[in-house]
Order: structure tokens, then C-alpha cells, then sequence
């Protein structure tokens, strides 16, 4: 058999490429061989689990985004060398964690946990020890919330008491017709200041309001317009204090203050005003 003939040099001579390697896939192991590349998931997964805690507050990321402008504009991203976004990230996360507890900090790593022992499943020894983080940490966390929760309102209730300064009234006869007619002119900052402390609290609790505008609320609810003219409240002194006998008024039916709070025990403020306010309730 004879050989096959040599092409002549003038044609071109065609090559056959080299196969193109196939492209590799993405995955999370390959991403976390690298150091910037743990550190991102590190910082973008706490940053993710962080931001339910805060309030969904979006604050943090445009100061974040704020901070890549500024070193993109000043060109110091370059001796960054690649950490860049890591940068922004981190404050990211210090933003959300300034906004947040301890213990929220402590739920965000233990749900990390728990989502990383789910992703190697069947080996779930990881899984337990995140299913009990999240159960220690939700506890914690849950009565840090209450404890938090419980301040706020003593303090708020405080500021409330404190907002209300005694008004009072020229007459200790007057004091019954004030209380109805705040409460038909629906002026708390009148009915209130009318009211000191333990007069306040009677009210607040027979109405089973949450504080004293919130206890006018229920009170006008119930009957927007009594009548305070012409009242049958007989009012004697009785030596530092007067009391007022309302058990026949508009104050002591039902829909108002009640059985409970039918007498008014009424003193006077310290000069310069003089006037005079409620300084506690008794039963008729």
C-alpha cells in the first residue's frame, strides 16, 4: 500500500483545537477553601441572620454602601486588594449588632449552626448541637425581650405620672363638676393634673386602662357626656382634707367611676397656686 501523499505547501495545514476543559461548578466548599472567601459567608451569613433582630432596619446597609462609595471615590480600594467588601460587610454587621443584644447575637450564631448541621445531613451531631443553642439562646433571648419590654413600660407609666402636674381647682365644691366636665370635653391634660398619684391609680385600675389618658378613653367610651351641673355632692371639711360625697352624682354610676370610687377626698395644693385637687378615692 502506498503512503498517503504529503499536502502540498501551499494549503493550510488545519489543526484540531485542543478540548475546551469543562467549566467547574460552583460550590460552597470551593468558595470556603479560600480566606476571603470564609470570610465573606462568615460576615454576609451573620450579617443575614442578624438583620430579623434589629427590626428589619435598612440603616446599617446604606451605611455600609456608604462606606464602599466613599473608598471607591477616595480610590482606596485598590490597597484593600480585594477586602473591600469585606470592609463594608463588617460595619454592616456592627451597625446590626449596635441595634441588637447579646442575646440576639447569641440566636443568630446558634440558627448558623443549626443551618450548617442541616446542610450536612445525615451526619446531624452538628444539627443537635445547634437545635440546643437555639433553645438555650431562644430562652435567653425571649426573657431579655420581656425584661426589656417590662422597663419600657415602667418607664413610660413614670414619665406618664410625671407629665401631669396638679391643675386643681378654686373650690373644693368645684372638684366633682371638673372631673365630669374633663371627661365630657375629653381634655386629659385638665382631667389628669386634677388627679394626684393614688387618685390616678384608683382610676387607672377601675377602669383597667394602661395609664391616665388611657383610662379617660374608657371613661368616654362608656358615657361621653355626663352631666356636671347642679350636682348633689355635699362636701365637708374634715381637718387638712375636704370630702365630697358623689356616691348621687353622674361620677358613681356604673359607666363612670363607680360605687367604688363615690367619695373624693379633696386637699389643697401648697401656695403659690392654692387650688385644690383629688387626692384619693374612697367607697360610698
Amino acid at each position: 500500500m502506498e503512503p498517503r501523499p504529503e499536502p502540498p505547501p501551499w494549503l493550510p495545514v488545519t489543526r484540531t483545537p485542543p478540548p475546551t476543559p469543562p467549566r467547574p461548578s460552583f460550590t460552597w466548599q470551593r468558595l470556603t477553601r479560600t480566606r476571603r472567601g470564609a470570610a465573606g459567608l462568615a460576615i454576609g451569613s451573620a450579617a443575614l441572620l442578624l438583620w430579623p433582630f434589629a427590626g428589619w432596619s435598612v440603616i446599617p446597609w446604606l451605611v455600609g454602601l456608604g462606606v464602599l462609595l466613599l473608598l471607591r471615590l477616595l480610590r482606596l480600594d485598590g490597597l484593600l486588594r480585594g477586602w473591600v467588601w469585606h470592609l463594608g460587610g463588617l460595619v454592616v454587621l456592627v451597625g446590626l449588632m449596635y441595634s441588637t443584644g447579646p442575646w440576639a447575637w447569641a440566636l443568630a450564631a446558634s440558627i448558623g449552626v443549626l443551618v450548617a448541621g442541616l446542610l450536612q445531613l445525615p451526619w446531624w451531631r452538628l444539627a443537635a448541637v445547634g437545635v440546643v443553642m437555639c433553645a438555650v439562646s431562644g430562652v435567653g433571648f425571649g426573657f431579655s425581650t420581656y425584661q426589656t419590654q417590662e422597663a419600657q413600660r415602667a418607664q413610660d407609666a413614670a414619665e406618664n405620672a410625671q407629665s401631669y402636674g396638679l391643675q386643681g381647682e378654686r373650690t373644693p365644691e368645684r372638684v366633682v363638676g371638673a372631673l365630669l366636665e374633663n371627661i365630657a370635653q375629653n381634655d386629659v391634660p385638665a382631667f389628669c393634673g386634677l388627679l394626684d398619684v393614688p387618685a390616678r391609680a384608683d382610676v387607672v385600675r377601675v377602669t383597667g386602662a394602661a395609664d391616665c389618658p388611657g383610662a379617660l378613653a374608657a371613661l368616654r367610651s362608656r358615657a361621653s357626656s355626663p352631666q356636671y351641673q347642679h350636682l348633689d355632692a355635699p362636701t365637708a371639711q374634715n381637718g387638712a382634707a375636704w370630702l365630697t360625697d358623689a356616691c348621687r352624682t353622674p361620677w358613681a354610676t356604673p359607666a363612670l367611676g363607680g360605687q367604688a370610687l363615690g367619695r373624693i377626698e379633696v386637699r389643697r395644693s401648697d401656695p403659690p397656686g392654692g387650688t385644690y385637687f383629688v387626692s384619693r378615692f374612697l367607697p360610698c
